[in-house]
């Protein structure tokens, strides 16, 4: 829902949580902006509480305004720019006698070669589906070769990995040993993602992040906290 605090419009999405004990107010990988509210916080509350952090919400507006300045403009064509390992690729779409879409990337060029007679509209339908495709499928070899390698250290057991594309997180642990990774992490440095493969692969010992859990990320990312910031510095960059 949009909200109107102080003349200034922002969207807001609310969802209200029997196990919250109290207001939270947070923003996601995407730049939106998430309330939680415990189940029976009454309206006015919540219009207070707003109120009281509309320093805080105007100057993530300002931050989150700045981001999209400099993130790339993206239209799906010959020019646009993507990030590959945390580097800038441009795109450039070929006219190919061949049905079946390719991509490569070469030095600083992500080429596809697209069949000539695939109409405007579908045409970009069809590049965006392509680097998708590229991104997921780069992404799962990373990760599971990252994961056996640092795994050579740690000797954890894990079950099922899943690659998603979640919007408010980079990757996830479950109870059960399932690891989950967001596959627009292909767009990071490799050193971006090799941390966010340890930090998951270390919930397998501890499902928290108490000093016992950072002690086991940092044997294997002696660094972690300069890629940490990296992501929370630059994760709107990594947008698809």
């Amino acid at each position: 829902m949009n909200v109107q605090l102080n003349h200034q419009g922002f969207d807001l999405s609310v969802r209200r949580s029997m196990r919250a004990r109290r207001l939270r107010l947070q923003i996601n990988s995407n730049g939106e902006f998430q309330l939680v509210i415990p189940w029976l916080t009454t309206q006015r509350a919540v219009d207070r509480f707003l109120k009281e952090n509309q320093s805080w919400i105007d100057r993530q507006i300002t931050s989150i305004e700045k981001q999209k300045a400099k993130r790339p403009t993206v239209q799906y064509g010959t020019g646009d720019l993507f990030y590959y390992f945390g580097e800038k690729v441009k795109l450039a779409v070929q006219p190919s006698d061949r049905k079946r879409s390719n991509l490569r990337v070469q030095e600083d060029q992500m080429v596809i070669s697209l069949y000539r007679h695939v109409g405007k509209k579908d045409g970009k339908i069809a590049v965006k589906k392509v680097i998708e495709q590229f991104y997921r499928k780069k992404a799962e070899e990373v990760i599971h070769d990252r994961l056996q390698f640092f795994n050579e250290h740690y000797q954890f057991r894990y079950n099922r990995v899943t690659l998603r594309n979640q919007k408010t997180r980079w990757g996830s642990c479950s109870s059960r040993g399932n690891l989950n990774f967001n596959w627009r992490l292909i767009m990071a440095p490799i050193e971006v993602i090799d941390y966010v493969v340890a930090h998951e692969l270390c919930h397998l010992k501890e499902m928290n992040h108490s000093s016992r859990y950072w002690a086991l990320v940092e044997q294997a990312i002696p660094d972690y906290k300069k890629y940490r910031k990296w992501l929370k510095d630059n994760h709107y960059l990594l947008t698809f």
